[in-house]
Order: C-alpha cells, then sequence, then structure tokens
C-alpha cells in the first residue's frame, strides 16, 4: 500500500504533513474526537486488507493539519512517511481461500536486500572455486499438472472431509484460510505438539501484519472440522470403512492420490503418535538381518542411545531412516515420523522448510508443525501455476507464516526441494533433507528416505571472515538461502512476528551466524540445482550434475585402475533420454568434471545406468493398486533403445510403490556391471592387479535427496561450447556420502529401501504410466 492510497483512504493526501509539533498516536479513548474521525473513515476498510494500526497512525499524522505549502516539510514527519510506505509493504495482503479470496503479494524488498544478495552470491561463487569445499523434459515439469489433474477424483471422493464443491475448485491453499491448531498435550512428549500451557506465554489473541488472530477460535474450528470428520467417516473403527474409503486430509495444495482403496489392517492414522515405529515397523527385515550377521552397519544409524535435550532427541553424527508406513510388511528398523522431524513445539524459535507438494490442512490438523503465530515459520513453495505473479515474491499469510516462492526461470520447472532447518530454544540447530513433501500418503503409504543431523553451538566458534564458512555444508545452504530470498523473509520476521526478536539466526554478513555452530561431524557433501543457465568451468562445478561430478572428485570417491562405475537410479519420475546426456551422466557419475570431459568423443553405447520403475504388474500387486500409483510419472523414457537398462522397483516392505530417490554406484572390475556383462575374471573375482590399494579406501558411494532421474532436475550441459554451459531447470538438493570398500555392496542393500539386485524387466513388462494406466473415474 503506497502513501497515496493510505491517504485515499483516510480521505486526504499524501502530501499533508502533521509538523514538527504533533505528539504520538494517542491509544483508542485517548482522543474521542479522533476515534470518531478515524472510523468514519475506515468504516469501509476490511480489517483484514490492511494493517490498522498503521493507518491509524497515518490518520494521527494527517488530521487537522495544513497542506504542505504552508507548512515547511520536516524530517521527522518524512521519515514516518518511509516508514509507513515500508511497513505497510510488508503487511499481509487480501489471501486466496476457498471462496476465491485472489492475494495480492508484494515483494518485501528494499535496497540492501538486493546488495546483500549480489554480495553473498559473490562470495558462495568465489569460495566454491576453491578445491576440497533442447528441448524441455517434459515429466518433472508437467508433475504439478499431472498431479492435479490425474489424482482430482482422489481424497475429494474417498474422504470424507472434503466437499463436491471444493473437489471442483482448483487446488487450494490450506493454513491461509483453515486455521491451525493450538497443539494438545495427547502425544507423547518426547516427540510431541506441546500442550496448551507450553504456550501460555503468547496471548489467545494476536496481530500479525494487520491481522487479527484469535488463537483459541482457531482451535475452536479445527476441533469441529475434526469432529465432522469423524462424524461423516460413521462414528466406527476405521477398518469398518468401505473398501474405497481414504484417510482425509482435506483440501491440499493437491488432491491426493487417485481411488485408492486402503487395506481395513492398514489404516493407521499418522497423528497416532510420533514414535518411531507404526503398523509396518513390527518385525525384523531380512536385509538387516543378514547385514547385522555379515557385520555391515549402516553408516548413518547408530545403535543409540541418542542424546536429548528439551526439544527430544538428536542425532550428532546423522540418522538415515525411512518413513513409518502404515501399509507394508512389518520391519523392525526404525523409522522417521514427521513429528519425529520437527521436536517438541514450544523448544522452536524458527522454521526454516520448503516442500514441493503441501498439504496444508493435515499439517494443521496433525499439529505437525506449531502454531506459526507463535513460531516464525518461512515455508519455501512452488507457487501456483496460475499465479504467475507470485514467482520469485514472498508473501505473509493470515496465520503468520512467510510463504517463499523461488524464481523459476523461463516458467518451466519445478521448487522441488524437501528440507528443514530448524532452530531450537536449546542452540541446537537440525537439518533436515528428504525425498518426502509435506503430504500424509508420502508419510504413510509409500517409500521415501529422510536424513537428519543436528549441530551444536561451537565450543570455540570460527571467527567469521568475509567469503569464508567452517564448512561446505552451511556453504551450500547459504548460497541457496540468498537464491531463494530467504535473508529477506527473516529480516522482515525478526521485525515483525510478536516472537522475532528471539530469532537466533540473522541473515547479517552473509549469513555470519552459521559459523556459530560446530559442522566438524559433517560426512555428506551437498549436491543442489538452481535453475538457470551458467557458463564457465567454475560456475557449472556449482550446481546439478556437474556439481555431483565435482563433489566425487574432490573427495576421491572414484573407481580405481581397472574398475568402473556400475550405477542404478530409483526415482518416481523420469526424462526423456539421449544417448548424450545419459553419457554425461555416467561420466560424471564416475568422477569426471566438465573439464575434464572437454572434447570427449560422441558415445557410441549406452553406458551401464540401471533405470529402476515400478511395471504395470508391480503396481496392480502393490496394497493401494493403480490409485496408489498417482505420484509416479515413466514419462516418455521407455522405448526399445532404453528398455535394456529398465528393472523392477520393488520395496523391501512389500506392496509399498516407492517416491525414494536414491542413486547408488558400486566400483567393479569392467566387464561386471550390476549384471550386465560376464566377468572377464575367474568366478567374477577382482584380480590383485586391479585393485590397487586391497580392499581399504571407498568401494561407491549414494545419493538420496529430491532429484529424480531427469535433465530437468540434474541439467543438461553442452561441451561443445567454450566456456561450457549448463542448464538447470529444477530446484532441487540432496546428499552424497561414500560407501566401505570392503562391504560396498552388502551397506547399499541395507541402505536401499527397495530389493537389490532389482529383476531386470522381462519380455512382456512395461513401466507404469499414469496416462494410460490410471484407471478412468
Amino acid at each position: 500500500m503506497e502513501d497515496d492510497e493510505v491517504a485515499a483512504i483516510l480521505g486526504g493526501s499524501s502530501q499533508l504533513n502533521a509538523g514538527p509539533s504533533r505528539a504520538p498516536c494517542p491509544a483508542r479513548g485517548a482522543n474521542r474526537e479522533f476515534d470518531r474521525y478515524f472510523d468514519e473513515a475506515t468504516e469501509e476498510i476490511d480489517p483484514g486488507e490492511a494493517d490498522m494500526d498503521e493507518l491509524r497512525r497515518a490518520a494521527w499524522a494527517t488530521w487537522k493539519t495544513k497542506p504542505p505549502a504552508a507548512l515547511a516539510g520536516d524530517s521527522v514527519s518524512a521519515q514516518e512517511d518511509d516508514e509507513l510506505a515500508r511497513v505497510l509493504a510488508l503487511s499481509a495482503q487480501e489471501h486466496q481461500t476457498h471462496v476465491s479470496r485472489q492475494s495480492s503479494v508484494r515483494p518485501l524488498d528494499n535496497e540492501s536486500d538486493d546488495e546483500d544478495l549480489r554480495k553473498a552470491l559473490a562470495l558462495s561463487h568465489e569460495e566454491a572455486r576453491a578445491p576440497k569445499r533442447q528441448k524441455r523434459d517434459d515429466t518433472p515439469e508437467e508433475e504439478r499438472r499431472m498431479l492435479a489433474e490425474a489424482m482430482a477424483a482422489s481424497l475429494a471422493e474417498g474422504g470424507p472431509s472434503t466437499s463436491s464443491a471444493s473437489s471442483c475448485r482448483p487446488p487450494a491453499v490450506g493454513r491461509s484460510q483453515s486455521t491451525l491448531p493450538i497443539p494438545t498435550s495427547t502425544v507423547p512428549s518426547a516427540t510431541s505438539s506441546p500442550a496448551p500451557s507450553d504456550l501460555s506465554a503468547t496471548p489467545s489473541v494476536l496481530r500479525l501484519g494487520g491481522q487479527m488472530i484469535d488463537r483459541a477460535q482457531l482451535e475452536k474450528e479445527r476441533r469441529e472440522r475434526q469432529a465432522a470428520r469423524e462424524a461423516q467417516s460413521n462414528g466406527s473403527n476405521p477398518s469398518q470403512q468401505p473398501a474405497g474409503a481414504v484417510p482425509s486430509a482435506g483440501p491440499a495444495r493437491f488432491n491426493g492420490m487417485s481411488s485408492i482403496g486402503v487395506p481395513s489392517s492398514s489404516t493407521a492414522s499418522s497423528s497416532s503418535g510420533a514414535a518411531s515405529t507404526s503398523k509396518s515397523s513390527g518385525g525384523n527385515s531380512n536385509t538387516a538381518q543378514k547385514a547385522l550377521s555379515a557385520g555391515v552397519s549402516h553408516p548413518f544409524q547408530a545403535s543409540g542411545p541418542f542424546p536429548s535435550d528439551a526439544a527430544g532427541q538428536y542425532y550428532l553424527e546423522g540418522e538415515m531412516r525411512h518413513t513409518a508406513l502404515t501399509i507394508g510388511n512389518p520391519t523392525m528398523d526404525r523409522t522417521f515420523s514427521p513429528k519425529q522431524i520437527v521436536g517438541k513445539h514450544s523448544e522452536i524459535s524458527l522454521i526454516i522448510m520448503s516442500s514441493f507438494v503441501i498439504d496444508d490442512q493435515w499439517i494443521g490438523d496433525q499439529a505437525i508443525l506449531p502454531p506459526p503465530e507463535v513460531v516464525p515459520t518461512i515455508v519455501v513453495r512452488s507457487h501456483l501455476r496460475d499465479k504467475p505473479e507470485h514467482n520469485g515474491k514472498i508473501e505473509l499469510q493470515v496465520n503468520g507464516e512467510l510463504w517463499v516462492y523461488p524464481k523459476m526461470v523461463g516458467g518451466w520447472g519445478s521448487a522441488h526441494m524437501k528440507y528443514f532447518w530448524i532452530f531450537y530454544k536449546t542452540g541446537r540447530l537440525r537439518a533436515v533433507i528428504s525425498t518426502a513433501n509435506m503430504v500424509p500418503y508420502d508419510w504413510e503409504w509409500i517409500e521415501n528416505t529422510v536424513f537428519v543431523q543436528d549441530f551444536l553451538p561451537s565450543p570455540k566458534p570460527t571467527p567469521f571472515r568475509e567469503g569464508h564458512l567452517p564448512h561446505d555444508f552451511p556453504q551450500q545452504f547459504r548460497n541457496l538461502f540468498v537464491h531463494t530470498r530467504v535473508h529477506t523473509a527473516i529480516r522482515h520476521l525478526t521485525a515483525n512476528h510478536p516472537n522475532g526478536s528471539r530469532i537466533p539466526f540473522k541473515p547479517d554478513d552473509g549469513f555470519a551466524d552459521m559459523t556459530k555452530y560446530d559442522w566438524s561431524r559433517v560426512k555428506v557433501r551437498i549436491v543442489m540445482s538452481v535453475p538457470g543457465t551458467y557458463s564457465g568451468n567454475d560456475k557449472v562445478d556449482e550446481y546439478g550434475v556437474c556439481r555431483l561430478g565435482k563433489v566425487l572428485s574432490e573427495e576421491g570417491w572414484v573407481p580405481k585402475g581397472g574398475e568402473k562405475v556400475a550405477a542404478e537410479f530409483q526415482g518416481s519420475s523420469l526424462g526423456q533420454y539421449s544417448l548424450d546426456w545419459f553419457d554425461k551422466f555416467y561420466q560424471f557419475c564416475s568422477g569426471k568434471t566438465a573439464r575434464a570431459l572437454a572434447g570427449r568423443p560422441k558415445p557410441s553405447a549406452w553406458p551401464s545406468i540401471k533405470i529402476l520403475f515400478p511395471t504395470l504388474a508391480t503396481v496392480d500387486a502393490s496394497a493401494l493398486g493403480r490409485g496408489g500409483g498417482g505420484t509416479m510419472f515413466a514419462g516418455k523414457a521407455f522405448n526399445k533403445v532404453t528398455q535394456p537398462l529398465f528393472h523392477d522397483a520393488n520395496s523391501k516392505r512389500g506392496g509399498v510403490l516407492m517416491h525414494a530417490k536414491m542413486l547408488i554406484a558400486i566400483f567393479e572390475p569392467e566387464g561386471r556391471h550390476l549384471g550386465f556383462e560376464a566377468s572377464p575374471s575367474k568366478n567374477g573375482r577382482r584380480k590383485a592387479s586391479e585393485i590397487e590399494d586391497g580392499d581399504e579406501g571407498v568401494g561407491g558411494w549414494i545419493y538420496v535427496g529430491s532429484h529424480n532421474f531427469s535433465p530437468a532436475a540434474w541439467g543438461t550441459v553442452d561441451l561443445k561450447k567454450s566456456p561450457p554451459v549448463l542448464s538447470v531447470k529444477n530446484y532441487e538438493i540432496g546428499i552424497v556420502f561414500p560407501l566401505d570398500r570392503r562391504n560396498a555392496r552388502a551397506t547399499a542393500d541395507l541402505i536401499a529401501p527397495y530389493k537389490r539386485p532389482a529383476r531386470k524387466y522381462s519380455a512382456g513388462d512395461v513401466p507404469w504410466d499414469q496416462n494410460a494406466h490410471m484407471p478412468l473415474e
């Protein structure tokens, strides 16, 4: 809202001046004449569309004053006008609701932020260069549309809480309209949301950006929705639901998976607990038993016990687990639930999170996140396709959340990242990188993998030096935060949120606060994609597949003499592949860099990368049937040429489809690559001459993160140009870590959520194809 707009509302001109002697704006009741004037001037203004406190102050500043022609302007008034314009620009705007109210998004910009952005990017690029430290692909960019169209009848048809009217509307924003609950004490304390007493210091009625938030009313409405949902499900045991019924998550960003009939024995709600086990965690996995007997251990699964503080358990060495499902075969493997990831609400001081798909109402109804009017919360998420004006903007929601829409280049691509940074009042920082979106089916019905690592304050904080962070891990996140303008969002919350003064993380000096934490236990490297076109060897090495090759080269996670990489990629969406792209991807997986590949001749054969994707038969035999395949996209990847590369994807938990994205690379003797060719060595054993240093060192590596196996996610590299050029469509983030040479294959078997070795497609097999195989509604 500009000064002239404010003045127009108040019936005056923005050039009116209150003069130097004007007293501070009186509180309501202190000047009844002014109260009447203000009420009359703003009687047609919706308090939900403007900051009434700021309008009142503006009205006082111009009440009974003369034009500047009769009064000399003063710096105090000018300063106040500047402050008014700045604060009103940050005020809450009109938001999308289920009655089609449109949001008015204003950028939370200022020149200092832009300068910080340029400075931080320059520093990030400079440090990234230090050692050790086509065509559009259809499938990933169409994921949003396909989710909306192919799964439109999902929860709307089977879920009792979705009305027929709402099911016909486009995907709706949930938590800006639907209210957030006050967490209750019904969840175990170690991983639960806080009881109302935990939040007693917060007033029951708050004002955020001009919005009045009655927390008691929010909780009342949430309970009414929950009671209505239970009543509509006949008030009976979930196992008595019709076969076609689905646990409803309410109106999500995208409606859920289509026509899913959940088995009666598998309808446990995610709200039933934050325990690390569920129905799917009742027995021991054969893979884990074999690994244990062979002396193989998971590199990111400690035996425990784990340390804990007021916010819950934490994992200083990093912990990787699959999601706690409510279907599938039993397993005793530890799992993660969303509530475990977040921790105790009353101990959180700031949340920065990102997810491609978000079910806001599920998050609110299940109390997965703390109320954003209490805990400052930044959500990095895709803007709606029919709202291109939101691209690259930041929007304040009525509940106090700040939504950051990453800048998409050229209108294509996806903000496909899934991560958390959670700051606790205990001083601890938690970083989470996941393959799961913040939707119920990603945590209950399909396989996903989550990596969590906690960081304590460093006993000897590293002195901040311009352009330097103590480890590559925070350096990569700083780069990402700058690209997505998280620094601007933090500044806004610090200045305007009721608990903004308690935010422990400031973006000043290029996120110098990152130096406060102890990063010494990090054993993974970040691989990130950011949309754009990058030119030059140093620039292309920062993102996508070039970043992967650079990391492997720097760390020495590369095959030795007489060895080659045998790779396999498990994902939920595939791209359209050319021989050139496929060959380059393999070369980068072998630890080559763009500089090293300059002048490489044109490939003549497809390299040995297994493509793991479920067959139609596998989907039909799964617990949820074809309706459960709503988040799997084969696109145009399968044809006569690529058919020999395809292998069936089968979860260890049986009958469960997989959304996890995992790239496994094992170093093997030349000629033997995960079953593609017979080994020239007798019995397939490596000769001593083929291995320089015996069985010591690295025998492979694994990537886990948001990247699917597509050019949009990893980028396309033009090595014919000098310097080389990398083009990336999506925002993605993941981790890569090494495997011990002595038991690389067995460790990979243990880590993967699927059965290895994967079965090669037979002559009659075809991949699951939503467009061809999804049941018609």
